[in-house]
């Protein structure tokens, strides 16, 4: 078996094909796009030797891409007069001079009907694909699939592990809104700018998000769907949060906490709970911290998810022992920990000993800047501007502990230099498949726990909240 003939493809305009001396190899230039605002080209290529697999009537074969984009002024000068300087060079088809872009991406395979009279769509493959991060059709029989696996270097091709366990891109995001646009999908669209508000606001660049963001929830108001409303504006009130902008975002908390309790959202109002929560925190309200996170814990027992169960009393704990409280602070602190202990999660043991050294007094802060990221709780980058607008530094005595902690707790860094083994590949994989077919699943990112998928399915102990995953 072979991959489709690339001399006998119709491909769609703007795609250059690349002539190989491999016969069974493709390569193809994708038409430009734009990157961190500059124009890109994309370059997809077919592993060499990897082995093709059928299933459900559809032919698959492992492919990588990099991406390229035309030199400026100052970098064609540059190589003449010191060649081979600055990035990897790309002779396109067309005699076109391009300079490499970032690093290569694996997680890609090209798609076709194995029979030609049998049609290939998106839905044929998101069922293949149900985890997919993105769907491009390349040629009438010929599709990019994006976020599905590992290349490797020619073997079977298996759920991609911790090598891509990691938040997803600001360019994959782009790609997918791009994708959505062009398919007037307005309710896609409106997802992806969410993920990519929540991204951008991960990566410290909070106003851009904000705009995105906004932008959103314009598109999504005429829409009429109040869980997606909700979503919206839940990140938005993050996004102004981590701007420094914390009344703007009690307001957005607000109104996405009216839109889940208009639309029977339970998941989204003990989301929306839980954020009011901390922003009240921010701004040094106890009493309305405290009064909104008791409210989420509440919800969060109704539906029996014990994970933010445990999460919820580690923070109101936290806002105990900011509020001077140190007896209740270690009440809610050990009961987190016993439900941690209880669910086998490893988390237990790392705060356990942030309480021992808060219990012995022991004065630490979080380190300044930090920018912990995970499941659409930013929280970092707000305390530490709000703390700078006050001329005040917050935590310099043992309550700074529950923040690191919790932080810590949230850091994709403390799983990987822990020694804790990931998710078996099936079981990553079944996840995958399992979200990628939930209703709440926005692509890139679940709406009821606020997590990218890749990130929690990589993680044994994490669980869904609905108990769709197989335990």
């Amino acid at each position: 078996m072979s991959v489709p003939d690339w001399r006998k493809l119709a491909v769609n305009d703007g795609i250059i094909l690349e002539p190989v001396p491999e016969g069974n190899r493709i390569v193809l230039w994708l038409p430009e796009v734009r990157h961190e605002g500059v124009a890109c080209r994309e370059r997809v290529a077919t592993v060499a030797g990897a082995e093709i697999s059928v299933e459900q009537g559809i032919s698959a074969v492992a492919a990588t891409s990099i991406r390229a984009r035309r030199p400026g002024f100052f970098g064609r000068l540059r190589r003449c007069l010191r060649p081979g300087s600055g990035g990897q060079a790309w002779t396109l088809p067309n005699g076109e001079l391009d300079e490499q872009v970032g690093g290569r991406r694996s997680d890609l395979v090209l798609a076709w009907a194995e029979e030609e009279a049998a049609a290939l769509d998106e839905g044929r493959i998101k069922t293949r694909w149900p985890e997919s991060q993105g769907i491009q059709k390349l040629a009438e029989n010929l599709f990019l699939v994006r976020g599905v696996m590992s290349s490797g270097s020619g073997g079977p091709m298996e759920a991609a592990g911790p090598s891509v366990a990691h938040e997803p891109s600001v360019l994959l995001a782009e790609e997918m809104l791009a994708a959505a646009r062009r398919a007037g999908d307005r309710r896609r669209e409106v997802a992806v700018l969410t993920d990519l508000g929540v991204i951008l606001t991960g990566q410290g660049s909070a106003l851009r998000a904000v705009e995105l963001l906004e932008e959103a929830l314009t598109l999504a108001r005429p829409l009429g769907d109040s869980a997606l409303e909700s979503d919206v504006l839940d990140s938005l009130g993050l996004a102004l949060l981590n701007a420094g902008q914390a009344h703007q975002a009690l307001e957005s908390f607000r109104q996405g906490l009216e839109s889940a309790r208009a639309a029977g959202d339970q998941f989204g109002e003990k989301m929306a709970l839980m954020h009011l929560g901390m922003a009240f925190l921010v701004t040094r309200e106890f009493a309305q911290a405290l009064n909104y996170l008791n409210q989420a814990l509440m919800i969060t027992r109704q539906v029996n998810d014990r994970q933010h169960e445990a999460e919820l009393l580690w923070q109101v704990g936290m806002v105990h022992a900011e509020a001077g409280q140190r007896a209740q602070a270690i009440v809610d602190a050990q009961e987190a920990i016993d439900l941690f202990k209880q669910m086998e999660n490893p988390q237990a043991d790392s705060l356990k000993g942030y309480l021992e050294k808060y219990r012995g007094g022991q004065s630490t802060a979080p380190e300044p800047g930090s920018s912990h990221f995970f499941g659409g709780q930013i929280v970092a980058s707000a305390w530490s501007e709000h703390e700078s607008q006050q001329g005040q530094q917050y935590g310099a005595i043992g309550p700074g502990l529950f923040r690191m902690a919790f932080l810590t707790m949230k850091s994709m860094a403390r799983f990987a230099g822990s020694g804790f083994k990931p998710t078996p590949a099936g079981t990553f994989k079944q996840r995958l498949q399992t979200c990628g077919q939930c209703e709440h699943h926005t692509g890139l990112r679940c709406r009821i726990c606020g997590c990218f998928t890749r990130v929690k399915a990589w993680m044994p102990y994490e669980r869904c909240p609905l108990g769709k995953w197989a335990e």
